[in-house]
């Protein structure tokens, strides 16, 4: 085997172990953070909870366009035999975050304290100044440990990542938790101590991150036998002298850019809350997206992650994988299909219903109840959207992403004057949102599948959705005829949702038979995977 050989084999498996280690520590810390924000939802009000929710949009905004055309850019230095010249080259790129975040900083917000948010909501608070304090304090700690972040994101160290940003989430949740417990004897400054106790477990969670990359960064060069600085470094290269390699400077010119229209294009619905509706309804959608999304943070964000890895090194080899890639395709497909049949079934008849158990108190007058059947049955345009463009980007070359781009250009145009027409002049509020992004995440899909099944013609290969939406067809008639048994003897023909806890206990019970019948229709597809699980661990007990 080659020397490069032996190279790629060996990035692929610390990027596949560096995956894994995300992916794990993704399920926990979402997790638990899901967990400590249902305990503060029942203290905070909506008008709260918004703000936050704004506050948390424009520091993670500031920080994207700060650092994220550098972090892609650091990947293009080639390393040197000087290795102490590789890793100081990576430092200096590092240091761009920095003098082109606190411009960015000041831009921003600039621009949001002439907002209505900003004078209305915000500022009429007290504690506003420490909040403000505490936002604009996180961002320019992590833009400072940026260049340490640099180093260990180039060497592929996703393990220091994980456990420090584990770490750091676990971190933000607890003082969070614990500033509006202690905000709570504040009574008639409630409000602002409760927003003032997001913005301490912001700073929390940077300073965290800054604590835990700064002590791993003084074992560093002992470590790599080298001489690294945190400092912008000249360096020289025969005759030459320079700060930033102009190749990889370039590079990470043009990736700035792109990031700026990436952004708008993945917030656009973000930015129009902000504009379009009061703080109120910003806490509102805040809520059913933290809810109704949970299954996408837990499951589906993974799998996307894990099926882009797989894909990527299969279509990556030297031999024809295609077949293989696509069999694998088949059965995602088939999974997602048979989950989001469960989700709907099982959502939208209980959704409601539990998330008034869960909420109670102070969202009681708000229209999140209703809102939240919308949402769950947005979810699968949410999956299907999620996991089709993790394929695409993974067979797709630089002529297929400067057409993707052109196309979510247009996409985003066209969803954003969608948007105001539904919200503002049909009046539909959150509920025109949510069905902009119905229709967002549809025509993506579209595009996606297109290019998936061009790609497979191209090696011979058949791709058709529909042949296996038509192997799911049992799947759909049991789901349906359980929809009418549900509808009749638990709802007794009376409207679709559960109403009671008895009701929710039957409704539970048809969800659990729906499962297995799914198993059941599905079995031959499991058999492989599941047999191949049992061998996998029989070898590890060995």
């Amino acid at each position: 085997m080659s020397k490069s050989t032996d190279e790629a084999t060996s990035v692929i498996s610390e990027s596949t172990k560096g995956a894994s280690s995300l992916i794990l520590v993704q399920i926990i810390t979402k997790l638990f953070t899901f967990l400590l924000n249902q305990l503060l939802i029942r203290y905070v009000s909506p008008n709260s909870f918004g703000l936050a929710t704004y506050l948390e949009f424009l520091n993670s905004t500031i920080l994207f366009f700060s650092r994220e055309g550098e972090r892609l850019a650091i990947q293009r230095i080639k390393p040197s035999k000087d290795t102490t010249r590789t890793f100081q080259s990576v430092i200096n790129f590092g240091f761009l975050s920095l003098a082109v975040g606190v411009p960015i900083m000041l831009c921003i917000g600039y621009w949001q304290w002439h907002t209505t948010t900003f004078q209305e909501s915000l500022l009429v608070l007290p504690f506003h100044n420490w909040t403000i304090t505490l936002i604009s304090g996180s961002i320019l700690v992590e833009l400072l440990i940026e260049p340490v972040y640099a180093l260990y994101q180039f060497q592929l160290d996703f393990g220091k990542r994980s456990k420090f940003e584990g770490l750091a989430i676990f971190t933000r949740c607890v003082t969070t938790f614990v500033s509006v417990l202690f905000s709570s004897k504040y009574v008639d400054e409630f409000e602002g101590a409760a927003v003032a106790s997001f913005a301490v477990g912001q700073f929390a969670y940077s300073f965290t991150l800054f604590v835990s990359y700064a002590l791993a960064f003084a074992s560093f060069n002992k470590v790599n036998n080298a001489h690294t600085k945190y400092s912008l470094y000249k360096l020289r290269d025969g005759d030459k002298s320079y700060y930033f390699d102009s190749e990889v400077f370039n590079i990470y010119k043009g990736f700035f850019i792109q990031m700026i229209f990436k952004q708008l294009l993945t917030e656009g619905d973000k930015l129009l809350i902000n504009y379009l509706f009061n703080v109120d309804q910003q806490g509102v959608y805040a809520v059913i997206t933290n809810y109704g999304s949970i299954i996408a943070r837990l499951l589906f964000n993974p799998l996307e992650e894990s099926t882009r890895l797989l894909f990527s090194r299969l279509l990556s080899s030297s031999s024809d994988t295609s077949k293989q890639s696509f069999t694998y395709l088949k059965l995602i497909s088939v999974f997602y299909l048979n989950f989001c049949i469960l989700v709907l079934f099982a959502g939208i008849s209980n959704g409601s219903y539990l998330l008034q158990f869960i909420l109670r108190g102070k969202w009681t007058s708000t229209n999140v109840f209703q809102l939240f059947q919308q949402y769950i049955a947005y979810i699968p345009f949410l999956a299907f959207n999620g996991i089709l463009e993790a394929i695409f980007t993974s067979m797709a070359n630089n002529q297929d992403m400067k057409k993707f781009s052109t196309f979510m250009t247009v996409i985003t145009v066209v969803i954003l004057l969608t948007s105001y027409l539904l919200i503002e002049q049909l009046e539909m509020g959150l509920s025109g949102l949510i069905l902009a992004n119905v229709i967002n995440m549809s025509l993506r899909i579209a595009y996606c599948y297109q290019q998936i099944q061009t790609y497979y013609a191209r090696h011979g290969i058949h791709f058709n959705l529909i042949n296996i939406v038509k192997s799911t067809s049992r799947a759909i008639g049991s789901a349906l005829v359980l929809v009418i048994v549900q509808y009749l003897l638990v709802f007794k023909g009376v409207g679709f949702t559960t109403k009671n806890f008895t009701q929710l206990v039957y409704s539970a019970l048809l969800s659990v038979v729906l499962l297995v019948v799914l198993a059941w229709l599905e079995r031959r597809t499991l058999k492989g995977p599941v047999l191949d699980l049992v061998s996998r661990f029989k070898r590890k007990s060995d």
